[in-house]
């Protein structure tokens, strides 16, 4: 997973705003990460391999009010 967060950071974010995505080299507290619709803490967090057909989801809990 710390891969695929560095590789989407990196390459794919164009928002200027890339802390709102990353903090320390890991996804940011307000950001459920789910893999195989399990949270990604269950996993291992970014220590967990990816295999492929793994499902991930990134989802915001953050809003404006």
């Amino acid at each position: 997973m710390n891969f695929l967060i560095r590789h989407l950071y990196e390459q794919h974010l164009t928002d200027p705003r890339k802390e709102f995505f990353v903090l320390d080299d890991t996804v940011r507290p307000g950001i459920l990460v789910l893999i195989n619709e399990a949270d990604w803490e269950l996993e291992g967090e970014g220590k967990y391999e990816l295999k492929e057909n793994d499902n991930v989801l990134f989802v915001s809990t953050l809003h404006g009010g």
